[in-house]
């Protein structure tokens, strides 16, 4: 007897990340294409490859455990291994099948490991009513591995968002994150935006943030002409907040500093063209090859033009191509750990460092020292990330603020901004960090800096 269609196709996914350092979402698909699955089998093997890869860490420790001291496992055989692993300690498939289901899919793979991974199958199972082998809410390191996340990160997380919003967030982490979309309003209303989403089997649902809806059927949405055909964009629903925050119908000139392939600076650009408001506006990257993409959908869209700038924004003499001083609003998209993320992105959880925080603080604060000259005075910065490492934000405004740039600036209070429903994610100082939960956004941080000098 084989193991299961999904599962070995789960298996060469993680193969292939372990393997190829790649990231999950495109292997996936690309090995969704090669296997044919049906829908059923295509829904268990994105599971088990995503839990499984997002979960790693833990599940090759719980595969040990039970296992004597010095016992070698080949990486082919332990990518087998974690998978019966993830489904007896995370998932609700039944012990004898994960154990005789695993033992198949090593078979396969290594039939000399067959008994090997019987043994320790069995004494995982054996283990596993005690699981997470601690007190998850007075232990740091059975909450970890309750998740299935790494002990410095579940530290940082419990440090700067407390252990209520870290269980929340690690929690959040596990399942599917929502499928958030944004209405171009250039392109047509919401109301249009839904019908044409009902039509393509999306079943959008309204989100809490205007001109932002959630896709019930996110399988449905990816494959629908209005997402394909870009007449709206896949886009989070908390960096659909950032742009709002920067939207100013007043202004003249917008600079987005890390624009990349510009999804915000699409948005801002639909926002300004459905009022007919003359808005110049300049997308600056380091790599030229995401302002070219850029370029190519605003011109699929009919945007108006979009000026682009690569630049290394962090340079003291960098040329954005406008003068200092003459930006109405400076939107600084800054490069970051992607913590707030991980949930989109599980490859990321076990390879994220801690020593990446304090570099990219650094890089956030240079850009920021550099890009706020740009603005005139009466205008504002907006500082955005897609983390919740306290450490890349509310550090780095804290510290611009200290320094001989940052006193001419005033932080915003944003409260005003942020829908009633996430006014918790408003912190004391005013700024916006939201952290997932089941049905928000991802992680994000938003300050708005106004030039008052």
């Amino acid at each position: 007897m084989r193991a299961s269609a999904a599962r070995r196709a789960a298996r060469e996914v993680i193969t292939r990340v372990r393997e190829r350092d790649a990231y999950a979402h495109e292997t996936l698909d690309a090995v969704l294409r090669e296997k044919h699955l049906d829908a059923r089998d295509a829904g268990l093997a994105t599971r088990l490859a995503y839990g499984v890869i997002g979960a790693r860490g833990t599940l090759e420790k719980a595969v040990m455990r039970g296992l004597s001291e010095g016992t070698g496992i080949e990486d082919l055989v332990m990518d087998a291994l974690v998978i019966g692993a993830y489904e007896v300690l995370f998932s609700a498939t039944a012990v004898h099948a994960a154990v005789s289901e695993t033992v198949e899919l090593v078979r396969d793979l290594q039939p000399r490991a067959a008994g090997l991974a019987n043994a320790a199958m069995r004494r995982l199972v054996e283990s596993a009513g005690d699981f997470p082998w601690g007190d998850a809410d007075t232990d740091t390191a059975a909450l970890a591995r309750k998740f299935g996340h790494p002990d410095w990160l579940t530290e940082l997380l419990v440090a700067d968002l407390g252990r209520e919003g870290a269980t929340e967030m690690l929690a959040a982490d596990m399942e599917p994150a929502p499928f958030f979309i944004a209405q171009l309003p250039h392109v047509g209303s919401l109301q249009e935006l839904s019908e044409a989403l009902v039509s393509d089997g999306a079943d959008p649902q309204p989100c809490v943030l205007e001109g932002c809806l959630v896709a019930g059927e996110p399988s449905a949405a990816r494959r629908s002409k209005t997402v394909t055909e870009r007449k709206a964009l896949v886009m989070d629903a908390g960096a659909q907040l950032a742009v709002e925050i920067a939207d100013d119908p007043e202004a003249e000139v917008l600079v987005e500093v890390g624009a990349g392939r510009g999804s915000k600076s699409l948005l801002a650009a639909s926002k300004a063209a459905a009022r007919r408001q003359s808005l110049r506006l300049v997308a600056a990257d380091l790599h030229g090859f995401k302002l070219e993409a850029l370029l190519g959908a605003a011109q699929a869209l009919g945007l108006p033009a979009i000026e682009t700038v690569t630049v290394d924004a962090t340079s003291p003499d960098s040329d954005f191509g406008i003068a200092d001083g003459e930006a109405d609003v400076v939107l600084i998209d800054a490069p970051c750990s992607g913590l707030g993320t991980l949930r989109r992105h599980p490859d990321r959880i076990w390879r994220a460092k801690p020593e990446e925080i304090e570099s990219l603080a650094a890089l956030g604060a240079a850009l920021l020292e550099r890009c706020t000259r740009l603005v005139k005075p009466g205008g504002f910065v907006v500082y955005s990330t897609c983390t919740v490492a306290r450490r890349e934000n509310e550090d780095v405004i804290e510290g611009f603020l200290a320094s001989a740039a940052g006193r001419g600036f005033e932080l915003a209070i944003l409260a005003d901004a942020v829908p009633i429903e996430w006014q918790d994610f408003v912190t004391a100082d005013g700024c916006f960090r939201s952290h997932p939960r089941a049905g928000g956004p991802d992680g994000h941080f938003v300050a708005r800096l106004t030039r008052v000098q």
